[in-house]
Order: structure tokens, then sequence, then C-alpha cells
């Protein structure tokens, strides 16, 4: 596929990120995908055959955005809302019109609502989210980045596109509706995980490279969306904030409707690699064992996060996939040549359970304590 930012269609290959899509819905296409650079602008994205379409499918009826009151707790969560409060009041006041973009449970437009700027509108294409944003007395729209200009009948002074600019395939799309809806001269903020700064962060092995993060952004992606599309880079800086170590890069961009050509880096390119080979390091550490001792394995929590997992059990004595999500039931893998489909937990009988997701592993395990399961479970923790 062509370059999300720049749609050069050379790029290089840097790591197969999976042989079946269909871990994210029916609708994606059961081949392999891969990550990749743009030869032209350095993007890192996922080359795929799966569309926007799909995704936006994913998000609609399959995906389910984290709270992060939930998450991580009100103290946490609010601190990081009042960074990025900090970060954008200088660009608005109490009459502005602000369009929170993919804005999921209306968390950050209900904190900016309260401190306030009521004036916020949320566009989410997810039923569930869209209602108890309702709820919290905010305004919303069920809709895309992709249908939203069509949608909404006013244009506003300020947008926001908080963690979900890594989500858009058809980064085109998403910015042309971005454009109808701000007005001249009006601002955006955009914050993403930084991709540069990958290798900096002691975290799962491949924990950053989730199915559903469709573009690896940096700063220099930022700055060439703004090139692209007509707008001044007011400001860009990286941060270990959001709410944990998390490694991110926000940036405020002003409409001025110059177009400039893209300029190349290769930092993404880089340290891609390198967070590639250092994942696949701490998973040889934590696989060699199983593979030297042979014992029988059930990969227990299969899903869009650890799916790219698999390849590294090549040599291990593996009995089984299983995942409590019936879409999923049913989905083939294949290990060291060998197809693998997902099961049922109550297929469990013998084998030495891996529990594979970091963020379920405390609700996975109980689960399987609550069959009567007495195997012995070991984790990536």
């Amino acid at each position: 596929m062509s370059c999300p930012i720049c749609n050069e269609k050379n790029y290089d290959k840097i790591f197969r990120l999976c042989d079946n899509m269909k871990i994210l819905g029916e609708s994606f296409p059961e081949t392999e995908a891969y990550i990749v650079s743009c030869k032209n602008c350095g993007l890192v994205y996922m080359d795929t055959k799966a569309t926007q379409g799909d995704f936006l499918s994913y998000y609609k009826y399959g995906a389910i955005a984290p709270k992060y009151h939930e998450m991580f707790g009100k103290d946490k969560t609010e601190h990081y809302y009042d960074h990025i409060l900090r970060v954008i009041q200088p660009y608005i006041t109490g009459e502005s019109k602000l369009l929170d973009v993919a804005g999921a449970w209306g968390e950050l437009a209900k904190f900016l609502s309260d401190k306030g700027f009521s004036n916020i509108t949320v566009v989410d294409p997810n039923e569930a989210c869209a209602s108890e944003a309702t709820e919290r007395g905010l305004e919303v729209s069920l809709c895309t980045s992709l249908d939203m200009a069509a949608k909404l009948t006013e244009k506003y002074d300020f947008i926001i596109l908080n963690h979900v600019l890594e989500h858009f395939l058809d980064i085109q799309g998403s910015m042309e509706n971005i454009n109808l809806l701000l007005k001249d001269d009006g601002f955006m903020f955009i914050e993403i995980p930084d991709a540069a700064s990958y290798i900096n962060v002691d975290s799962a092995p491949f924990n950053f490279l989730t199915y559903e993060h469709v573009l690896h952004l940096t700063s220099n992606d930022l700055k060439n969306i703004a090139n692209i599309y007509g707008y001044e880079v007011i400001q860009i800086n990286g941060y270990y904030k959001k709410v944990s170590s998390y490694p991110s890069v926000y940036a405020i961009l002003r409409k001025n409707k110059q177009i400039n050509n893209p300029e190349y880096s290769d930092i993404g390119k880089v340290n891609m690699k390198l967070y590639v080979e250092k994942s696949k390091r701490v998973m040889e550490q934590f696989v060699k064992p199983l593979r030297t001792s042979a014992e029988p394995l059930v990969l227990w929590g299969i899903g869009a996060s650890t799916a790219i997992l698999l390849e590294s059990f090549t040599g291990c004595n593996v009995l089984a996939l299983i995942d409590s999500n019936p879409k999923r039931q049913g989905l083939a893998f294949n290990i060291d040549g060998k197809k693998y489909v997902i099961n049922k937990p109550e297929t469990v009988k013998n084998g030495t359970i891996v529990i594979l997701s970091i963020p379920y592993h405390t609700s996975i395990e109980k689960q399987i304590r609550g069959m009567n399961l007495k195997n012995k479970i070991i984790a990536l923790v």
C-alpha cells in the first residue's frame, strides 16, 4: 500500500507483523501484514490489505475503548488532562468551539467542559461510547473521521486528536474532513505515541506494535502532516507523562493553507528496528527455557496486542491457543509451520498455561482458577 502521509509507493520492510489480520474482525483479510518505512518521508506504518473501512468496523463493533479513569484512577487521569489543558489553553477561550475527534467516552471533553470550555463536541463511531458521552451532558455526533464533515454543520476554532492519529490508515481522508471543519487560522492539538522513543521504555515485548496502531509516528511525521495539509507548526514536544511512562509527542498546529513538500527522516525506521530487536531478545529470554524443557504449552489470550508473540514460540511444544472471545475462536495461526486454531477455554486439559496478555493477566488467571484448572501458570509480566 502507499504511504498514508505522502502517498509514496516505495518502502523498506522492517518486520513481519502477523499472518492473519482476522484477529481484529471478520471483515479483515486473512493475509500477512508488515511494518514498513516510507522511502520518501520516513513514516513507519503497517503495510496491510485491510482498509480504513475494516478498521472503522472494528472500532464501531469490536473494540472497547479503555476508560482512563478505570485504568489509571482519578488522580493520574486528571493530572494527564491538566497537562493537555495547559498546552491548549493559550489557543482557546471560554467561547471557543472545540471538536474532540474519536473522543470515546467523553472523559477528556467532560474534563475540559468542567474547566469552563463547555462549547465542545465529541465525535466517535462507537454507539456505546457516544451514549455514555451524551450521558455526561456533552454534545456528541455518532460518526467517523471520514464522514464527520458531512454530519456536522458548524466550523470549529480548535480540533483535538488525542492518541487517535496512530489509528488512521486514511490520513488524507481524515485531514480533508478536518480542514473542512476547522476555521481559517484555527488550531489543532495532536498527541501520539512517539515511535522514536519506543526503544527507551522498559515494557512488554512488542507492546507498542498492537495491530490497532497502523502508524508509528515521530515528530518528523507531525511536521510532514503540517507541510502536506497546510498547517504551521506552533510547537512540538516529546514527553513521558501521559498517565504512565508512555512515550508521547504532542504538537500544536495552526491552519495556514501553505502546502510544502515532506522532509525525509530515518528516525522512525532506525528506532523501530532497534525496538524490534530488543523485543525479540526479551521474548527469547522468556521462551528459551520453555523450548529447552519441551513442556507442553497452552498459549492463552490471543488478541490485537498478543498475536504478534506467537511466532516467538517456534521450537516449543505448543498444545493449543486459547481465547475466551467467541469472535476469535476458530481463527488459525501458524507456529513452526503447524496450523493452530484458537479454541475455547473449556477445551483446556493438560499443559502449562502461558498468559500472553499483560493488561488482562489478573482477570485471565482468575478465570482459569474459577474453572478449577490446576495447570501451572506463567505470564509475561
